[in-house]
């Protein structure tokens, strides 16, 4: 009975995914690149669920465990919508997300904040704690997942009508959720190369730089696209190439962060930014790699891809001197 179960909520995510692809009239004939999605959303929806039924971190972590350890990051983030959910409709004296992160890496943290955006940005609700803290580990992620459910869920406002972010994001929080609504673009457009560099190409310039770079870590982060895909999709960002390469060099490094690296993150980091024989390392160190210390007045021509913090050594005391 459980299998059927099961069964039926992955088939409901499949239909989801089929609806947006047929919506936006894109090729749906990669069938490789489909079950990839569906592998990646089914490993969220399976912890999202564990998450709703329990708070419990034993039960949880023991779920983490049952999930293929090279979707583990995406098995973080439903954790990090289920315990958010929890904490919205039934809060309890202490926050469910911050005691289970605990003193996890910052990475591993960062995942399940990503969570916590989603959980926000699919109902478009508000936000406005999160942009008032000052710890990038918590504030960050969590405008980025709020971007990206933007895209997915509200695509014809946000991507075809190319609307602004909510008037509540600032400064550089507007970069950080168009990193995310990036990474949507990517998945909205079933990795059609065609689609995604008109999508793009319909933003303001001005926003164009951080669109590329969601698109380049949710490809090389999720995994699937073709070699040619790829090289594609390269020649299509033009200009923008170094941060499409660059956000594909985080995803790589975020990798192995967690423990869970795969060889398709550091290929296409490599393919994406033409360096052949390049380490992840190579490609992010041509960037500016400390943490700000101010993260509420970032000079966005130093400081593009956000997502380079999380390669900084010992990013929690930073954060917490910042």
């Amino acid at each position: 009975m459980q299998d059927v179960s099961w069964q039926l909520k992955i088939n409901t995510v499949m239909t989801l995914l089929n609806d947006i692809w047929t919506a936006r009239g894109v090729r749906t004939n990669d069938e490789k690149m489909q079950q990839r999605f569906f592998q990646v959303t089914n490993a969220m929806w399976q912890t999202h669920q564990a998450s709703l039924a329990s708070d419990d971190r034993e039960v949880l972590v023991n779920k983490l465990n049952s999930i293929e350890t090279e979707l583990f990051g995406f098995a973080l983030e439903g954790i990090g919508i289920g315990l958010s959910q929890q904490d919205l409709v039934a809060p309890s004296h202490q926050n469910r997300v911050e005691s289970f992160v605990g003193d996890a890496s910052a990475a591993y943290q960062a995942m399940v904040y990503l969570g916590v955006g989603l959980m926000l940005g699919k109902g478009r609700l508000p936000i406005e704690k999160y942009l008032k803290a000052n710890d990038p580990l918590k504030v960050w992620p969590v405008i980025d997942g709020y971007g990206f459910q933007h895209g997915m869920f509200h695509w014809q406002e946000f991507l075809d009508a190319t609307a602004n972010p909510p008037e509540q994001f600032s400064g550089y929080t507007r970069h950080i959720f168009d990193q995310g609504l990036g990474r949507s673009i990517w998945m909205v457009n079933c990795a059609d190369v065609t689609h995604i560099s008109q999508t793009i190409a319909a933003f303001p310039t001005t926003r164009q730089a951080d669109l590329w770079g969601g698109v380049g870590y949710a490809c090389a982060s999720i995994g699937g696209a073709e070699r040619s895909t790829l090289e594609a999709l390269g020649r299509a960002a033009g200009s923008y190439r170094f941060a499409l390469a660059r956000a594909a060099a985080c995803a790589a490094k975020f990798r192995q962060l967690l423990g869970n690296a795969a060889g398709y993150t550091t290929m296409a980091s490599q393919v994406l930014s033409g360096m052949a024989s390049a380490t992840p390392d190579d490609i992010i160190n041509q960037a500016p790699t400390q943490l700000p210390t101010n993260i509420a007045d970032i000079d966005p021509e130093i400081w593009q891809f956000y997502r380079v913090y999380l390669v900084v050594d010992d990013l929690s005391a930073v954060a917490k001197a910042s």
